[in-house]
C-alpha cells in the first residue's frame, strides 16, 4: 500500500485548493480571541465579517425589492444570508419568514416569525404574517391571537398591516363559525 501511494498524483482541483491557500494573507485571518467570542454568542458573523451597518441595510433593500418583483428565491437568499450574518436582527428573521409565506413554505415561515418575535414581541410585521401562517394552517385560535396582539399594539390603526390583520381576523371568525356550524350539524340526528 505505501508503495502505491508514492505513485498517486493531486488532481486538479486538489492542486488548486492547494495553491490558493498557500497564498493566504494570515492577517485577513480572524483573531483567536474574536472566535471565541463568537463561539460565546457574543459576536455575530456580521461583526467578525466586518461588515458595516449600511451594508446590511443595503442588502436588506435589494431583498426588500426582490420580494417586491416576486422574485422570491433572490429574496430568499439574500435574508437567509443576512439572518445568518445578524441573527439577533429581527427584522431579517421577519423578512425571511415572509419570503417563506409566498412561496407557501408555512412551517419555514412559521419558524422564522416564530424567531423574529422571540427576539422583537412588538413586531407588527411578524404578528400579521404568523398570523396569516396561522390561519393557512388551520391554527384559527393562535392566528385570533396574533391578529388580536396586532389591534392592541396599533389601537389608532395607524400601520397598513393592522388593517390587513383585521381582515384576516374577520376571515379567522368566519372559518371558527363554519366549523362550529359543521360541529353542530354532525351532532344533529
Amino acid at each position: 500500500m505505501a508503495a502505491e501511494s508514492k505513485n498517486l498524483k493531486p488532481s486538479a482541483t486538489l492542486k488548486k485548493l492547494i495553491d490558493r491557500t498557500s497564498k493566504v494573507d494570515p492577517a485577513s485571518f480572524v483573531p483567536a480571541d474574536q472566535v471565541d467570542r463568537f463561539l460565546r454568542g457574543e459576536v455575530t458573523l456580521k461583526d467578525l465579517n466586518g461588515i458595516s451597518g449600511p451594508e446590511m441595510l443595503e442588502m436588506a433593500v435589494l431583498g426588500y425589492e426582490m420580494y417586491k418583483q416576486g422574485k422570491y428565491n433572490e429574496a430568499r437568499v439574500i435574508f437567509q444570508g443576512l439572518a445568518s450574518l445578524d441573527p439577533r436582527e429581527p427584522y431579517f428573521a421577519t423578512a425571511l419568514g415572509s419570503v417563506y409565506l409566498a412561496e407557501e413554505k408555512l412551517e419555514d415561515a412559521e419558524q422564522c416569525l416564530n424567531v423574529a418575535l422571540r427576539l422583537n414581541p412588538d413586531d407588527l410585521g411578524a404578528h400579521v404574517n404568523r398570523g396569516e401562517v396561522f390561519l393557512r394552517r388551520g391554527k384559527l385560535v393562535e392566528a385570533a391571537e396574533d391578529f388580536r396582539r396586532v389591534l392592541e399594539l396599533d389601537p389608532q390603526q395607524r400601520d397598513p398591516l393592522t388593517a390587513r390583520a383585521r381582515v384576516l381576523a374577520m376571515a379567522a371568525f368566519e372559518a371558527i363559525k363554519e366549523a362550529k356550524a359543521e360541529l353542530e350539524k354532525k351532532k344533529a340526528p
